[in-house]
């Protein structure tokens, strides 16, 4: 089941994904099973033209067609934005293999933000997104 709102699925992808939940200006979305949270996305920063995404799974199989319709609706038609934006260590290679499959693309990088390594900026525009096209069935 996917859910949105729950403040403790928002905080515990947001202690994962090492960023913070504001629950008066973020969004969560949530993937759940039997009451088991698997896995979930937080929106932050939204600019009117841009937001960012912040992801978190804790079950391997946590991001099916209908989650990923939902992380990229939700931004792309309802709020109306043209990009989203993450941020992500480099020292977190299986993070940023991940957003690369997505089907984000790097943007800018900082180097030296971190102990191990720099900071990327990967972003997707509208226009480039495959999920939206997917469509939701519901499960």
């Amino acid at each position: 089941m996917i859910t949105a709102g729950n403040i403790e699925h928002a905080r515990a992808i947001a202690k994962e994904a090492g960023c913070h939940f504001n629950p008066e200006c973020d969004v969560v979305m949530s993937r759940e099973e039997n009451g088991k949270l698997l896995g979930g996305v937080i929106f932050t920063g939204y600019t009117g033209a841009s937001i960012g995404l912040h992801v978190a799974g804790f079950d391997p199989h946590w991001i099916n067609r209908d989650m990923l319709w939902i992380t990229f609706h939700y931004p792309f038609e309802q709020l109306g934005v043209q990009k989203i934006t993450g941020t992500i260590p480099t020292g977190n290679p299986k993070a940023v293999l991940f957003n690369r499959k997505l089907g984000f693309v790097e943007e800018a990088r900082i180097a030296d933000i971190f102990p191990d390594g720099d900071l990327l900026i990967m972003s997707m525009r509208k226009e480039n997104c495959r999920w939206l096209k997917r469509g939701y069935r519901g499960k």
